[in-house]
């Protein structure tokens, strides 16, 4: 049995062998263990800038200020929190996966987890402010998706 140690790959990347194990006369089986990927450039400055900016905090009254009465505007305003707060929210989960320590890091569901919130936090940090009523109803569409696609988050992390 081989301990657990971290190798250098011509400079490419940092690869991390997990115990080896035998079966019968097999020979052994290691796991490799990527580092995981930094974030994009683009995704990266769009990070900074949002991780400037603390979250809002949402309370009952801001939620209810929404909605009485629901006219076009406050339909309108309601979107633009929202497209205010989500990718804020996202960069401070994604700079805390990016902050575990590299052995954690290096697990493949907490880096799907990590790539997942990249990609949202691309596309929330990066979509047009909606102006219209019609370009909400495309925007809370692509804003279901992207909860479906999270749905799992948990129990993946679980797995962890």
């Amino acid at each position: 049995m081989l301990n657990a140690g971290r190798i250098r790959t011509s400079g490419i990347s940092s690869l991390t062998l997990s115990s080896s194990t035998t079966v019968g006369n097999c020979r052994p089986y290691y796991r490799l263990r990527r580092t995981p990927e930094p974030a994009p450039p683009q995704v990266a400055e769009l990070l900074a800038a949002y991780a400037q900016h603390a979250p809002r905090s949402l309370t009952l009254g801001t939620l209810l200020s929404f909605g009485h009465p629901l006219t076009p505007e406050s339909v309108l305003a309601s979107v633009s929190y929202a497209q205010a707060e989500i990718p804020r929210r996202l960069a401070t989960r994604i700079r805390s996966l990016e902050a575990l320590p590299f052995i954690v890091g290096t697990n493949p569901y907490v880096a799907r987890i990590l790539d997942g919130f990249r990609q949202s936090f691309l596309y929330t940090a990066t979509h047009a402010p909606v102006k219209t009523l019609e370009e909400n109803v495309e925007f809370t569409a692509q804003l279901d998706a992207l909860v479906r696609d999270h749905a799992n988050d948990v129990p993946t992390i679980a797995k962890g």
